[in-house]
């Protein structure tokens, strides 16, 4: 007898496997393709999602603030008005001869801006208080601007991480730039680009010629084509050294003058609003703050920007 002798649960040398091995070893390879190819598509998956690469996500704005900030009081609204006495508030410049920018059935309110960027910061507090009125903002991340320049560390919201859902508009967010410098340390990094039909509408719609801005001028706020701004509605230096909860809080003063420049320019957004979903719904169109933003101003002070 041989004095090699077969491992114990080897095959004898000279034998193949059984059938139902090979099948086993199969199952087992194939298991194995599937589960390398699930971590594969996680892992591209993740790269598309709207945080930088270089920066961390922004957190969750927490319960209490976002109550105050997308309930403010009518009674709020009401006595506000347009009335903004130490902090001029820009409306929106109407278009004409412009085709209907909608989604699907819903008219569009399309925002394009900048993380770092102190004037969409601004922007940021009127949109949210407005678009509440009309839908539900979800997912709405903290934020402040840059901390380098004018208005720096101005506290807000990003929108990277926001869905909205309203009977009577679409909102489509796109914060073109993040709060992270690049590589290089030269620019903030590109974030949320702009699909080709945004791209063109931005690019059409002359900045220079119908608000005074330069054009490319962020944030950029177009209203179904019927309206459009470029620059904030007011200026950031209003908001400069208070903390997003302190914003948020004075929401319930129609005196404080931080209110009466986010809930004037809330105002004129509703009304703009108004104006392109069919006046819906009626109680907020016919409430008297956008009463007072639907009359047409004499002269009105130009948007706020760099």
């Amino acid at each position: 007898m041989s004095s090699q002798t077969a491992a114990a649960g080897s095959p004898a040398p000279g034998t193949h496997r059984s059938p139902t091995a090979l099948f086993t070893l199969a199952v087992v390879v194939l298991v194995l393709v599937i589960v390398v190819v699930l971590v594969i598509v996680k892992l591209v998956g993740s790269s598309t999602t709207s945080t930088p690469s270089n920066g961390p996500a922004p957190q969750a704005v927490p319960a209490g603030t976002l109550s105050e900030v997308t309930g403010v009081p009518a009674s709020v609204f009401a006595a506000v008005g347009v009335s903004s006495p130490t902090v001029p508030v820009a409306r929106a410049r109407s278009l004409t001869g412009q085709p209907l920018l909608a989604d699907g059935k819903k008219p569009e309110v399309l925002y394009v801006g900048a993380e770092f960027c102190p004037y969409c910061a601004a922007e940021r507090w009127a949109l949210v208080v407005a678009l509440s009125r009309f839908g539900t903002l979800s997912g709405l991340g903290t934020m402040q601007a840059s901390s380098s320049g004018a208005f720096s560390n101005v506290q807000t919201f990003t929108f990277a991480t926001a869905t909205y859902k309203s009977r009577y508009i679409a909102f489509v967010p796109r914060e073109r730039y993040s709060d992270q410098q690049n590589s290089a340390g030269t620019a903030f990094s590109d974030f949320q680009k702009l699909d080709p039909a945004e791209t063109s509408l931005f690019n059409h719609v002359d900045t220079t010629a119908r608000t005074g801005q330069p054009k490319g001028t962020l944030p950029f706020v177009d209203l179904a084509n019927r309206y459009v701004s470029a620059g904030a509605a007011f200026s950031p230096a209003v908001l400069t050294g208070l903390s997003r909860n302190e914003i948020a809080a004075a929401l319930t003063d129609p005196k404080d003058p931080v209110t009466q420049a986010i809930v004037a320019s809330a105002n004129e957004l509703s009304a703009e609003i108004c104006a392109i979903d069919g006046q819906q719904p009626s109680s907020v169109c016919t409430s008297p703050g956008v009463a007072a933003a639907s009359t047409p101003p004499a002269s009105g002070p130009t948007p706020a920007s760099p």
